[in-house]
């Protein structure tokens, strides 16, 4: 039985991923699903917490990055002695943020922190983006907000990590930009990017076919 390390963003719980986890675990994968928001209450030093907590969960043949975690995948794949890397919609390892990414938060700042994930669309708007009530409620329940400074912080790539076998799986057109990034390197790329960024959580039969 293959083991797998699930990783979710910093903006994030790990609820997000747990219908994914489940279709996994029912095709025979042991899957790791670890709660890391502890790691980013403070801003310094974060990544290192994060690499941390992730290798807690014990080593793992196959990591998975959705979205934010991309950044910090390769060190995490290298903590947890993995041989797969799959990027899962998400950002690519570049040492620093998107300058986008700033752009997009900094509006978002109140009392020193960024507004919580689940409350940048409207109120109504994750009903439509997470239709199963059961689901929206445990992805709600874990919202959390990310210190201001949070995305200032660099996220240092490792001169050397697994990444023999790796795959970027492009779910929404959001993340356009960062498939065609993927596919300059030489990465494998799977899937169209016309569906939605959180198929990931809707679609999780669809989504562990593209990953593999």
């Amino acid at each position: 039985m293959s083991s797998w390390l699930l990783v979710h963003p910093p903006l994030l719980g790990p609820a997000v991923l747990q219908p994914l986890a489940a279709e996994l675990r029912r095709r025979g994968r042991e899957v790791a699903v670890p709660d890391l928001r502890s790691a980013v209450a403070t801003a310094p030093g974060w990544p290192q917490r994060w690499i941390s907590a992730a290798a807690a969960a014990g080593p793992a043949e196959v990591v998975v990055g959705f979205s934010g975690a991309g950044i910090v995948l390769p060190a995490v794949a290298a903590a947890v002695g993995a041989r797969r890397a799959v990027w899962l919609d998400a950002v690519l390892p570049a040492g620093a943020w998107p300058d986008d990414v700033r752009e997009l938060t900094a509006p978002l700042v109140r009392d020193g922190r960024i507004a919580d994930w689940t409350t940048w669309w409207g109120p109504d708007a994750m009903t439509g983006l997470l239709p199963d009530e059961r689901l929206r409620a445990a992805v709600l329940a874990e919202g959390h907000e990310l210190p201001a400074d949070f995305y200032d912080v660099a996220v240092p790539v490792p001169d050397r990590w697994p990444d023999d076998d790796v795959r970027y799986v492009h779910l929404s057109p959001a993340y356009a930009a960062e498939a065609a990034a993927a596919r300059a390197r030489g990465w494998t790329v799977v899937g169209n990017g016309a569906g939605e960024h959180l198929d990931v959580a809707n679609e999780p039969a669809r989504v562990a076919d593209l990953i593999g």
